[in-house]
């Protein structure tokens, strides 16, 4: 992309050689900060599908007023960046080239949505008005997102009562989708409507990553495979305790181990012990000893588990605080 800014070209190249100015030309939603730095090599967070990232990343300049980066840990990939600053009439002449090698298909996209808001935020900084706006693609209204997991779950509930197929192929898949949905959509609503109880406010659903990938199991090859559907929390208007939040996060993955297991019983008792219940009933006790040792170090339970800590810290603190005001015991 090629751009033109009004101000000497020195200014411009200042501008991009300070790595600071690069969080305030990111998009808010990705949280872009750098963290290290160590001569020409840096460390950057931002946070991308849910999870927090951290990338490694160096600057070499490569002429006058030439740069290059260099990123190998790129979530989506390789990710390389030219800026060039060239003067012309009224200004300087911004190049910026960035070449991305990925096998994700949609990585390409997202980065140009990205890019077209920074290069608005970086002619802002020289003053020059222009529209700037930037919608996360993978966010979702709530009004949106608990439609679809509504309509999932009853779509889930339908595909249990289709008559049993003589295939036992075809009968595990047609009843593995039910299952699947459950076990997929069932998690988020969950949290809403418990937290909806204790006073926990959300902004929005989106789309993200497993918090799986945080147990450091999956290959990096791999590791953008396991999308899922996230809730996110609206600090700002939630009024519930740390025992409220405890209870909302318990509520995802308890649904999500819980209602694929109701699905399996309801498939036995309506077809008897035959193979595809006792498959699913295999699945679903899988998926029960999975959660409960995968939640409890990186998921929803660990969340919870943190609640429940600052609640008791809470009460040793007005605990001590009324020993306080009542006096030295003695």
């Amino acid at each position: 992309m090629r751009y033109v800014v009004p101000a000497a070209p020195e200014d411009v190249y200042q501008f991009f050689k300070e790595t600071s100015n690069m969080s305030r030309c990111w998009p808010s939603e990705l949280n872009l900060r750098i963290v290290e730095s160590h001569g020409d090599a840096y460390v950057a967070s931002f946070n991308l599908l849910g999870q927090k990232w951290l990338v490694r990343f160096k600057i070499r300049e490569t002429g006058d007023l030439s740069q290059f980066h260099e990123t190998t840990d790129f979530p989506f990939g390789k990710l390389v960046h030219e800026i060039q600053i060239t003067p012309v009439e009224g200004g300087a002449q911004v190049y910026e080239k960035m070449v991305l090698e990925t096998r994700v298909p949609f990585a390409g996209w997202f980065l140009r949505r990205i890019l077209e808001y920074r290069e608005a935020m970086v002619r802002k900084s020289f003053g020059v008005e222009s529209e700037i706006f930037y919608r996360d693609p993978l966010k979702i209204s709530i009004g949106v997102g608990t439609g679809v997991s509504v309509v999932a779950v009853a779509i889930a509930a339908s595909l249990l009562l289709i008559p049993a197929s003589p295939n036992l192929l075809l009968d595990l898949v047609q009843r593995l989708i039910p299952w699947l949905l459950l076990w997929f959509f069932t998690h988020d609503l969950a949290h809403l409507v418990i937290g909806s109880l204790v006073g926990v406010r959300f902004s929005h659903y989106y789309i993200g990553l497993s918090n799986i990938v945080r147990l450091g199991i999956i290959p990096p090859a791999l590791r953008l495979l396991p999308l899922a559907l996230g809730i996110k929390i609206d600090r700002a208007r939630s009024k519930a305790t740390p025992s409220g939040y405890a209870a909302m996060y318990t509520a995802g993955p308890l649904a999500s181990m819980l209602t694929p297991l109701a699905a399996s019983l309801t498939l036995i008792q309506l077809h008897g012990l035959t193979p595809t219940p006792i498959i699913l009933l295999a699945v679903s006790t899988a998926n029960i000893a999975f959660t409960t040792y995968f939640s409890p170090k990186a998921g929803c339970l660990a969340k919870a588990k943190k609640a429940l800590k600052r609640d008791k810290t809470l009460i040793k603190l007005k605990n001590n605080q009324h020993i306080s005001s009542n006096g030295r015991p003695g």
